[in-house]
C-alpha cells in the first residue's frame, strides 16, 4: 500500500500549498490585505489549511505556481518514514471558465530519493457562487516502479461559511466527493476492487492563522490543525494523526505537511 499512502502524502502537499497562495482557493472570504507586494509576484500571510489528504473543489489559477512536501513516520503496516515532494502551477481562470490545477510529485523522496518514482495529477476545477467544483485525477504513472494501484479519479465540492461574528471560530470549510482508487474503503483497496468510495472533510477556522481538521478519506480518518504563522510569507504547516481508528492499518500515524505558493 506504498502507493496509496504517498499518494495521501501527495493530496495534503496540494492542499496546503493551495491554502498558501491569496487566490489559490478562487474565494474573496480567503483574501486578507497583502504585506507585501511587487510588480513580479505577490506574498503575504497565507489561509491555514482545510483539508488533511481529501482533495477540495478550489484550485489554483493563472500566475499561481506552488510547491510542498510531505512527511509520515510510518506507513500503514509499520514501515519506516517516508514523504514526498511536489510542485505544481494553475492555469486559466476558475472565475471566467474553468482553472486547471497541474501537479508534478516525487513520491517516496525520502526511501527512493528525488524523482526515481514520479507521479502527475490533474484537476479541472470551478467557482459557482458559494462552491468550488473540482474533477480531477491523482497518481498518473511517469517513471519509476513499484505501484500498486491506478490513478484516482475523484470529483470534489466544496463550500466555505461564515460561522459568527467573532475573532475566532467564525468560519467553516464543508468538503464532500466520490472517487476511486485511494478513496475506496481499506478492506476494498486491500482487495484489489474497482469501486467508488465517499470522501469528506470538515475545516473551522479557529482564529486568522490557523484552523482545526477532521478529514474522512474514504479509507481512514485523519485530525489536523493548521497553521499560516508568517506575516509575510504563503507557508503552511500542517501536523496531522492520521488513521484514528486503524481502519487502514496502525491507528494514529504522525504525518507532517508544509506548502507554500505564489502569485505572480
Amino acid at each position: 500500500m506504498r502507493h496509496r499512502l504517498s499518494v495521501s502524502l501527495v493530496a495534503l502537499v496540494a492542499s496546503l500549498a493551495l491554502s498558501a497562495s491569496a487566490e489559490a482557493q478562487g474565494r474573496d472570504v480567503y483574501l486578507l490585505p497583502e504585506i507585501a507586494e511587487s510588480p513580479m509576484m505577490s506574498m503575504g500571510r497565507a489561509q491555514p489549511g482545510v483539508a488533511a489528504s481529501s482533495p477540495v473543489g478550489y484550485g489554483p489559477n493563472k500566475g499561481d505556481v506552488f510547491a510542498g512536501l510531505g512527511f509520515q513516520n510510518s506507513t500503514a503496516s509499520g514501515g519506516d518514514s517516508d514523504g514526498s515532494l511536489s510542485i505544481g502551477a494553475g492555469f486559466m481562470n476558475s472565475q471566467e471558465l474553468l482553472g486547471i490545477e497541474a501537479v508534478l510529485t516525487s513520491l517516496s523522496t525520502v526511501r527512493s530519493g528525488f524523482g526515481s518514482r514520479m507521479v502527475g495529477s490533474l484537476k479541472a476545477h470551478k467557482a459557482i457562487n458559494n462552491w468550488g467544483l473540482g474533477l480531477g485525477v491523482e497518481g498518473i504513472y511517469l517513471n519509476g516502479n513499484e505501484f500498486d494501484t491506478d490513478p484516482s479519479i475523484y470529483f470534489a465540492a466544496t463550500t466555505v461559511r461564515p460561522v459568527r461574528e467573532a475573532e475566532t471560530f467564525n468560519q467553516a470549510t464543508l468538503n464532500f466527493g466520490l472517487g476511486t482508487g485511494r478513496f475506496q474503503s481499506a478492506e476494498s483497496f486491500a482487495d484489489g476492487k474497482s469501486g467508488v468510495g465517499v470522501f469528506a472533510s470538515a475545516a473551522i477556522r479557529v482564529n486568522y492563522f490557523s484552523s482545526a481538521i477532521l478529514d474522512y478519506t474514504g479509507a481512514q480518518l485523519n485530525a489536523a490543525m493548521s497553521f499560516s504563522p508568517f506575516a509575510t510569507m504563503p507557508i503552511v504547516i500542517t501536523p496531522s494523526i492520521n488513521d484514528l481508528t486503524g481502519a487502514a492499518g496502525n491507528a494514529g500515524r504522525l504525518a507532517l505537511g508544509a506548502g507554500i505558493s505564489w502569485k505572480f
